[in-house]
C-alpha cells in the first residue's frame, strides 16, 4: 500500500498572539527610543548651540548612540559601526580613519590574545590544572579558594570573559556531579561567573573593555598605560576582590559545616598528561614573560602576541588548526573595538572633549566635591550601572569619556579616574542578562541559582567592593604609583 503524501499547508500569514503581542513590544520600544532620540538631538542642537558645528554633531551621535545602547534591544556592535559611519560622514569626512581603526594596534593584540586562548582551550590546560587541585584539596571551602586563583591565573590568557566562562562549563559540571547538596552545587555555581568577571581586573586582556579604557585614556587624556603598569595597579585589586567574594558566597550559601565537607574528587575523567609535555603551556608562559619584561628587550606586546599565536599553529603544536581558531575569534568584539576607536579620534578632531570641558564641567572645579568625594560618585555610578546597560564594554565605552573629561575640569587623575571606573563596571551579578557567564552558569541546569540568588549575592557584594575600591584609590593605587615613580 501506498503511503500518502503529506503536503506542507500553506503559510496562513497570520502570527500567534505571543508573536503578536511581542512585536507590538517591539514597535512600542523603538518609537519610544525613536523619539527619544529625536528630542536630545534638538535639545542639543538648541542647548549647545554655542559649540563649533563638528563638536555638536558629535555630540549628537553619541547621545543617540547611547540610546541605541541602552533603549532598544539592537546589538552593541551594530549600534557602534552606525555611530562610527555617521561620525565619518557628519563630522571627519576621513574614510581612511574608520577603515583604519582595523589596523589598529589594539585590534590585532586582541585577535593575537583571541588565537592564543582557543589554543589554550582546546589543550585542556585548565582541566588539568583543576583536576590536580581536586586531587589534593578536598574540602569545598579549600576547593573553592583553589578555584579562584586558578580563575584568576586565567585572566592573563583568555583576553573574554564569556571564553573563561564557557571553558569552565565542563569543571563545573565535574565538581557539581561529586556535590553533597543542591546547596553546595549552588555555591559553586555562583563562584565560577563571579570570579570570572572580577578576575578580569588583574589583566588589560581579561576584558576587551579594558583595552578600550586604555585607549580612551590615551586619546583623551594622553596617559600610556603599559601591559606591566595596569598588572601592577589591577592585580591587587582583582584578587583581593577575588577572594573576597568567594569567601562572601561559602558564608552566604553554606553553613560552616557544609564549607568543611569533603568532596570525593579523586578522579574526574581528565587526562594524566604533565603540563610541561604540552608546548602550548610554554608558548603561554613565554608571551606573558616577553609582556612583563617588555622595558628590558623593548618588543612591542603585539608583535609578541602575534609570534606567540603563530607557534601555537605550528604543525604537530598546535591542537587545533589555525582556521578552527579563527572560527573561535570574538569578531563583534574585534569590531566593536575599531568602532570605538574611530569614535573617540571623532571626539578629539571635533574638540567635543574641550567643548565639554569648557561649557559643562568647568563650573565643577570650584564646587564642593573633594577628591574622595568625586571618585566615590564615579566608583558608585559604575558599580550601579550594570542595571541599566548590560554589557561591560559598552558601560565603559558610554561612561568612561564623560568621567576623563569631568577629572579633566576637576584636576582628578586620568588613570585613578579610569581604573576606579572600570573596577566598578566589572561588577554585574545583579541580574541574568547583567552578564553573558551569570547567564551562562545560571541555565546550566535548574539546580544552579535563581535571580533571588543574585540579588541576594549583589546585596552584600555592592557595598564590600564600594568599599574595597575607595580603599584602592585613596590609599594603595596611590602608594603603588608612588612606588614606580
Amino acid at each position: 500500500m501506498e503511503k500518502a503524501t503529506t503536503w506542507p499547508e500553506p503559510l496562513s500569514g497570520r502570527a500567534s498572539p505571543g508573536t503578536h503581542a511581542a512585536m507590538a513590544s517591539t514597535r512600542r520600544r523603538l518609537t519610544v527610543s525613536l523619539f527619544v532620540a529625536v528630542l536630545m538631538a534638538v535639545a542639543i542642537e538648541l542647548l549647545a548651540s554655542g559649540m563649533a558645528s563638528e563638536a555638536r554633531r558629535s555630540l549628537q551621535i553619541l547621545a543617540l548612540a547611547l540610546v541605541g545602547w541602552t533603549l532598544t534591544s539592537l546589538d552593541d556592535t551594530f549600534v557602534a559601526v552606525t555611530a562610527a559611519v555617521a561620525m565619518t560622514l557628519l563630522v571627519t569626512g576621513k574614510p581612511e580613519a574608520l577603515f583604519g581603526a582595523l589596523g589598529d594596534q589594539l585590534i590585532w593584540l586582541l585577535l593575537a590574545s583571541f588565537l592564543l586562548a582557543a589554543a589554550f582551550k582546546a589543550s585542556g590546560i585548565t582541566d588539568r590544572i583543576i583536576a590536580l587541585a581536586a586531587g589534593r584539596l578536598r574540602s569545598v571551602q579549600s576547593l573553592a579558594y583553589a578555584l579562584t586563583a586558578i580563575l584568576l591565573a586565567t585572566a592573563f590568557v583568555i583576553p573574554s570573559t564569556s571564553g573563561r566562562a564557557a571553558m569552565m562549563v565542563p569543571a563545573y559540571a565535574a565538581i557539581a556531579e561529586h556535590c553533597t547538596s543542591p546547596r553546595v552545587r549552588r555555591a559553586f555555581a555562583l563562584l565560577f561567573p563571579t570570579i570570572v568577571l572580577l578576575s578580569a581586573f588583574a589583566s588589560p586582556l581579561g576584558a576587551g573593555a579594558h583595552l578600550i579604557a586604555i585607549d580612551l585614556v590615551r586619546r583623551l587624556s594622553g596617559e600610556e598605560i603599559s601591559y606591566l603598569h595596569w598588572i601592577a595597579l589591577g592585580l591587587p585589586f582583582a584578587a583581593s576582590s577575588a577572594f573576597l567574594s568567594t569567601s562572601v558566597i561559602l558564608r552566604l550559601f553554606l553553613t560552616a559545616q557544609e564549607r568543611r565537607a569533603e568532596l570525593a574528587l579523586a578522579h574526574i575523567g581528565l587526562d594524566c598528561e604533565p603540563l610541561w609535555q604540552r608546548p602550548i603551556f610554554w608558548i603561554a608562559a613565554a608571551v606573558i614573560a616577553g609582556w612583563l619584561t617588555e622595558s628590558m628587550h623593548g618588543i612591542d606586546p603585539t608583535m609578541l602576541a602575534l609570534i606567540g599565536a603563530l607557534a601555537a599553529f605550528f604543525p604537530s603544536v598546535g591542537p587545533i588548526s589555525f582556521r578552527d581558531a579563527l572560527r573561535d575569534t570574538d569578531l563583534s568584539l574585534l569590531i566593536f573595538l575599531a568602532a570605538m576607536i574611530c569614535l573617540a579620534d571623532g571626539f578629539v578632531t571635533s574638540g567635543l572633549n574641550e567643548a565639554l570641558v569648557t561649557m559643562v564641567f568647568r563650573p565643577l572645579r570650584a564646587g564642593e566635591l573633594s577628591p574622595a568625594m568625586f571618585m566615590a560618585l564615579i566608583a558608585a555610578i559604575g558599580l550601579f550601572s550594570h542595571l541599566f546597560v548590560h554589557s561591560r564594554t559598552a558601560r565603559v565605552s558610554i561612561l568612561l569619556p564623560p568621567a576623563l573629561m569631568l577629572a579633566q575640569a576637576s584636576g582628578a587623575d586620568a588613570v585613578m579616574v579610569m581604573l576606579t571606573m572600570v573596577s566598578a563596571t566589572g561588577l554585574c551579578q545583579t541580574l541574568m542578562v547583567s552578564a553573558k557567564p551569570v547567564a551562562l552558569f545560571g541555565r546550566l541546569d535548574e539546580n544552579a541559582y535563581s535571580a533571588g540568588d543574585l540579588v541576594r549575592l549583589s546585596v552584600v557584594l555592592l557595598p564590600v567592593h564600594f568599599l574595597l575600591i575607595m580603599i584602592f584609590v585613596l590609599i594603595i593605587w596611590p602608594a603603588i604609583e608612588s612606588m614606580s615613580v
